[in-house]
């Protein structure tokens, strides 16, 4: 069973102009996404890309060029997995280009779980850092119960068992081949939330809490200022 990391990271972002680009500390935010997945027990780790100023931060071997025309991360994730030539039970982890705190036993705990023979989908959620996350529409909500994601929200009111979603998605082969062979579903185009074509389709998808202390995905101008400063209070380099 090969495991795999795979970044999606597109130039294009509406709110933060060339975000993967944007430096933290000096340092693109891409590469700390990308440090960060070759700490793994990975065997492969790509960045996949619509953009030759991302493809050429990289060696060779850890990026790939894929269209422009993807409509989500998954859909460019499962175009580099195509050309690497994976058997239905490898593992492939669809890791946030923006999340440049990672933490490397997450990815590592998502890899162990999807391992398993029973388990075709799995992600990752964290405790609520305040209560207005309930209402903020761009922190999307987990709802899990015994280790199984039950639904996704934007904004609830809502408490018990309720986590904030982590965008980290695991997959087997077989089962990022027909997500993407599927057709967005309903639910999935009113709360613009991709997960829920998994969902939809009867997928099953495990969920386990995150072992890192920091989470923070950067959208805006703010997060990034937020995020250098993170980086500077923890001694990043």
């Amino acid at each position: 069973m090969k495991k795999i990391v795979i970044i999606p990271a597109r130039i294009q972002s509406e709110r933060l102009p060339e975000k993967p680009l944007k430096l933290i500390l000096h340092k693109p935010m891409i590469n700390w996404t990308f440090e960060a997945a070759l700490k793994t027990s990975a065997d492969i780790v790509q960045v996949a890309t619509d953009s030759k100023k991302i493809f050429n931060l990289f060696p060779s071997a850890n990026a790939v060029m894929t269209s422009s025309n993807h409509l989500s991360g998954t859909d460019r994730v499962y175009e580099a997995a195509s050309k690497i030539g994976l058997n239905d039970d490898d593992v492939i982890i669809n890791v946030q280009g923006d999340e440049p705190f990672i933490s490397p036993d997450d990815i590592n705990n998502i890899f162990n779980l999807i391992s398993k023979k029973e388990i075709s989908m799995a992600t990752l959620y964290s405790d609520f850092t305040s209560v207005n996350d309930l209402k903020d529409s761009n922190k999307v909500k987990i709802s899990v119960n015994n280790g199984i994601a039950l639904n996704f929200f934007r904004e609830t009111s809502l408490k018990d068992n309720i986590f904030i979603h982590q965008g980290i998605y695991g997959f087997k082969y077989e089962t990022l081949k027909n997500f993407v062979s599927w057709k967005p579903s309903d639910n999935e185009k009113k709360y613009r939330l991709e997960q829920f074509r998994a969902i939809d389709n009867g997928i099953k998808i495990n969920a386990i809490k995150s072992v890192s202390k920091i989470h923070l995905g950067v959208d805006t101008e703010e997060d990034l200022r937020k995020a250098n400063e993170i980086a500077k209070e923890n001694s990043y380099k």
